[in-house]
């Protein structure tokens, strides 16, 4: 008997009719149930194809009363729904016609090929109707194959059902499948029922949530603040000024409702090693594995590269998996990696609309990373990335720390709880459980957690580095740069310094005094690292007070942030003859760390060693290192720290520091990523898709152009300058290139013809801009060594003006001008210059201008024969005579072999006596009489007039080259300027000068300088000189002719 019932359909009699009738109604359903299938293609353009140029076809064959088709335009799915009796047939039809057309995928990574197209799209895709291919522009919302997802299928219309039968004694179980009540609707969901024994047999239908293909999606629930703090293992939480908020918890990670879990695996992609790994493959079961090397290309995944799958059983949609690298001290840009990790997670995961991602503790365990290294990143991307990108999806990141690591919980609540660059702000409220944490964690601070991850082996971090202390050998460290503790003539050969320089070679003693010799006295110098592994070796004078010591450490920290080093390695300095106790010294250096890191000094130096040659000393350090976290660090927010933040050039100048770095700092510029243009295509034949592939590139080229702008005053650009450039790559969407390998650095901008010509009117005139102050600072300095303007000040002290406001003054006096505005002290004052009285609020000031050409007549040298009148004369000087010798040795003094053929001595009245004054200008100035060198010049036999009478004159002096800036160049070595640049003559004579030059204090140069870099941030107060090396100066350019004089010419062949 079969009757309608609530459940369904009931049928009642013996068993074995009961099962024939079953299978009859079985097959009768399964038939002509009403389905949904859904047809995965291999691109969107295949969907328009099939939609557009295919339509005769298909509608033969499927008939609209039957199966309705859908074709999704942001989806490669077509979705067929009807009569499983219809649909079947209709999707191996649709199947067959997806299988014979060919696709491709065009990128177009030219600057503005996106803007255009997604400008002209419609007029672009009325042309492309007329041809046998289509093409779509890919965009946000379409997914690539990495990327597919099936969120909009209805998964309730998709499912198997099943049906149950109960007989009196058994139960019996049926696959069908779908079940339509009596009435001819679907059936109600499967409630788990308890065997009963009954009379009849009833039919149910249970919907499933999975079927073959299909990726089911969790209702992944968000919560909302309030909610936050009542998740299990909750810690921390903040948010970043963007909106997204950043949560850090204890638990297991494959228990994290996510949209997004990232997972740590090895290279061969074998799921079953590591912790994280294992744990997550087992929660999610054998598919992770499968499709995980389904989708990569070899058998290995390289560092840093990101894997995407399904979460399977996971309570998650995607699973992000990428190999991260081992720890090996900061040696292989270990950070670095970590951080693109970081940062290409949460742009995938906000590209595929994902709404929350949950991070594991990645490289904090087996890995090796130091804890507060991995947390102090991970926040920082986080903040960065949301003020970057601006997310629109990603509203939630968790950070899941497993309970058993307490030394990595404490480490990521100190960082939750320390100021993020972005100026994170944290929830106050707090779960019970987190309460208990936090009162035994330490104050927020630079100063991390101190670990140990091996033994004897001593980490922290301090701010953006990473601070190691172990006890080994110094002359195996494979660092940028190694400290040696030497003496005053960088010659010291005892203990740790006779160890670094045996090791390194003679060569690296020969670099040593040859520098001592050639250069200033100096408190530290820089050689290579001869025959050891490090890069370089910085040589410092050894101190016997931890002030010094601490004073010493600084100075050579901010050094390599200088040099753009990235590591350096010191011994335990001043314990050997110095004296110092060691826990004083482990005070002083680690101080001088902190110091460094308070004062941001910079970001290239990421990881400080202290190696300690005596093991028993390592302790001192570590001990230091633990008072230090207990302490806790602060911050320097002080308002004198953050003037020197903003102008720590100037105030470094004025507190007198030994070492000054130059403010005008090459400048960079850094390519803006720009999105490319993707197209998908789609054809019947392959000279189809190349059509389309040669159709849309000449579309670009015509739109499309490059300019090239040339100009010596790019290299003058600043960090506004830069900062200018990359706001117009962004605003406008084109390329800007800089490159300096030629004579003239070259920007290129390249994008679509329209924004390219805007963009080179602005940077065009940026660079008469910069032209013009470049100008006016050379013709300062120029005027500052003839004309001095002062003032009398508060303490009736006669003062100089800064060179700018001495330039002012002295272009307005000779133009004879009344009067002229400038400032004093930060205050406005109006200058009279007939009465040479400066009125301002605060009263009258004084003025004083001196010409420093009309000083006392300057007496010319005793040795010189009687001019008779004349300005200029050449004396030919005596072999055998001790002044032919001076010049010969130092003609000689690098194994120059050439024959000398005469010396004369060049007597120039007018040359002289600007030298003269130009040299006690400079000794006033700095304060110190090791101003001049002896070097020399080689030029060709017709300069000589012009540099005798004139002297260095930059218009034919410096023809040979621009390396360093554009002035006059002189060479320490007398080889380098007789073989490269002394010309000989039509008799193969050859010239050179022996030159008395003042170098003053000089900097490192760079090509298109027309004066000498800025000592300060002020600009006012200029380097007198630049050079090659400022360790090791191999040649040295003035841009002021009064700084060189010719003393002797020198005839050689």
């Amino acid at each position: 008997m079969i009757k309608p019932s609530k459940q369904g359909l009931e049928v009642s009699g013996f068993k074995g009719s009961v099962s024939e009738v079953f299978k009859s109604l079985e097959k009768f359903i399964h038939m002509n149930s009403t389905i949904e299938e859904v047809l995965r293609v291999k691109s969107c353009a295949v969907v328009k194809f099939i939609n557009e140029k295919k339509s005769p076809v298909w509608k033969k064959l499927v008939k609209p009363d039957e199966v309705a088709v859908h074709f999704d335009p942001k989806q490669p799915l077509i979705r067929l729904s009807g009569e499983r009796f219809h649909v079947q047939p209709a999707m191996e039809n649709f199947q067959k016609i997806a299988d014979a057309l060919r696709t491709d995928r065009l990128t177009i990574k030219k600057a503005g090929a996106k803007k255009f197209f997604q400008e002209q799209g419609s007029m672009f895709l009325m042309m492309m109707k007329e041809h046998r291919f289509v093409v779509v522009l890919e965009d946000d919302a379409m997914l690539n194959e990495d990327t597919e997802n099936y969120d909009n299928v209805k998964v309730e219309d998709l499912g198997q059902s099943f049906s149950e039968v109960q007989i009196p004694g058994q139960v019996l179980g049926f696959k069908v499948g779908a079940v339509v009540d009596g009435q001819g609707t679907r059936g109600h969901e499967h409630q788990d029922v308890p065997p009963r024994v009954h009379e009849s047999q009833i039919y149910r239908a249970n919907k499933s949530v999975k079927f073959e293909g299909v990726t089911k999606r969790q209702n992944i629930k968000f919560w909302t603040q309030a909610g936050v703090l009542d998740r299990p293992g909750f810690l921390e939480t903040q948010s970043t000024q963007e909106g997204l908020r950043i949560i850090l918890k204890k638990g297991n990670i494959q228990d994290e409702f996510s949209d997004v879990i990232v997972n740590t695996i090895s290279e061969d992609v074998d799921l079953s090693k590591g912790a994280v790994s294992k744990a997550l493959l087992q929660a999610a079961g054998p598919q992770l594995q499968a499709e995980a090397r389904s989708r990569i290309e070899s058998s290995y995944l390289s560092c840093g590269n990101i894997v995407v799958t399904g979460g399977y059983n996971l309570n998650c949609q995607k699973v992000f998996h990428t190999v991260c690298p081992f720890w090996n001290r900061g040696a292989d840009s270990e950070a670095e990696t970590l951080k693109q990790i970081f940062s290409n997670c949460l742009k995938k995961a906000e590209h595929q609309k994902m709404v929350s991602v949950s991070f594991p503790a990645i490289g904090t365990g087996n890995l090796g990373f130091p804890k507060d290294l991995v947390s102090s990143i991970l926040l920082r991307e986080i903040h960065d990335f949301s003020a970057k990108v601006r997310p629109q999806y990603l509203k939630e990141v968790t950070v899941v720390v497993h309970p058993s690591d307490n030394e990595t919980v404490q480490s990521f609540i100190k960082s939750f709880r320390s100021p993020i660059t972005r100026g994170a702000h944290a929830i106050q409220e707090q779960s019970p459980e987190m309460s208990s944490v936090a009162r035994s964690s330490h104050p927020p601070g630079l100063f991390g957690v101190v670990s140990t991850p091996t033994l004897g082996v001593h980490t922290v971090q301090v701010g953006h580095v990473t601070l190691e202390v172990s006890s080994g050998d110094i002359t195996k460290e494979k660092s940028d740069a190694i400290v040696n503790s030497s003496n005053n003539s960088f010659s010291l050969k005892s203990g740790v310094s006779k160890a670094i320089l045996d090791a390194a070679g003679s060569a690296v003693e020969q670099e040593c005094a040859k520098i001592v010799s050639a250069s200033q006295r100096k408190e530290m110098i820089v050689t290579s690292g001869g025959q050891l592994p490090c890069k370089h070796i910085i040589h410092v004078v050894d101190q016997n007070n931890s002030e010094a010591i601490k004073d010493a450490v600084y100075s050579v920290l901010k050094l390599c942030e200088a040099q753009k080093f990235s590591s350096v390695a010191f011994p335990a300095l001043g314990t050997g003859q110095g004296g110092v106790s060691p826990s004083a010294v482990a005070n002083a250096m680690i101080n001088a760390v902190i110091d460094f890191v308070k004062k941001k000094k910079g970001s290239h130096l990421q990881s400080v060693k202290f190696l300690i040659f005596q093991t028993s000393m390592a302790s001192d350090f570590h001990q230091s290192m633990l008072r230090r976290q207990q302490e806790g660090v602060e911050e320097d927010k002080t308002v004198f720290s953050w003037f020197k933040d903003k102008f720590g050039s100037m105030t470094n100048y004025l507190l007198g520091n030994i070492l000054q770095v130059p403010v005008n700092e090459d400048f960079v510029m850094v390519c803006e990523e720009f999105e490319p243009a993707v197209f998908q295509l789609c054809a019947e034949t392959q000279q189809d898709l190349n059509e389309a592939r040669e159709l849309i590139n000449s579309f670009i080229v015509k739109e499309q152009t490059s300019s090239s702008i040339r100009d010596s005053a790019i290299n003058s650009f600043t960090r506004e300058d830069a900062e200018m450039l990359t706001n117009l790559q962004r605003e406008l969407m084109i390329s800007i290139q800089l490159d300096k390998n030629g004579p003239e650095p070259v920007i290129t901008v390249e994008g679509l013809t329209r924004d390219v010509v805007k963009a080179e009117g602005i940077i065009r005139d940026r660079v008469r801009k910069v032209e013009k102050n470049e100008i006016r600072k050379h013709e300062a300095f120029m005027i500052s060594s003839i004309i001095e303007w002062q003032y009398v000040d508060s303490a009736n002290r006669l003062k100089p003006f800064d060179i700018y406001t001495n330039f002012d003054l002295e272009e307005a006096y000779g133009r004879k001008q009344p009067c002229r505005m400038i400032q004093i002290d930060d205050e406005q004052y109006e200058v009279n210059l007939t009465q040479r009285m400066a009125i301002g609020r605060s009263g009258e000031i004084k003025l004083k201008r001196i010409d420093w050409r009309d000083q006392s007549t300057v007496p010319l040298p005793d040795h010189w024969e009687d001019m008779k009148g004349d300005f200029v004369k050449r004396v030919l000087i005596h072999q055998g005579t001790l002044e032919y010798t001076d010049v010969e040795n130092e003609f000689r003094r690098t194994g120059l072999k050439d024959k000398i053929l005469n010396i004369e001595r060049v007597q120039s009245s007018t040359l002289w006596r600007s030298y003269t004054i130009q040299k006690k200008h400079l000794d006033d100035k700095n304060k110190h009489r090791n101003n001049e060198k002896r070097l020399f010049h080689g030029t060709r036999c017709d300069n000589i007039e012009n540099i005798d009478q004139r002297g260095f004159d930059r218009s034919y002096a410096g023809t040979n080259g621009a390396l360093y800036g554009n002035g006059a160049y002189f060479a320490v070595d007398p080889s380098y300027s007789a073989k490269k640049f002394s010309k000989p003559d039509k008799l193969g004579h050859k010239r050179m000068y022996l030159v008395r030059v003042l170098v003053g204090d000089y900097t490192t140069g760079k090509p298109g300088l027309l004066s000498p870099p800025a000592k300060s941030s002020t600009a006012t107060n200029l380097y007198d000189s630049v050079t090659d090396d400022e360790q090791n100066p191999s040649m040295f350019v003035i841009f002021h002719d009064a700084q060189a004089y010719p003393e002797y010419l020198i005839t050689f062949q």
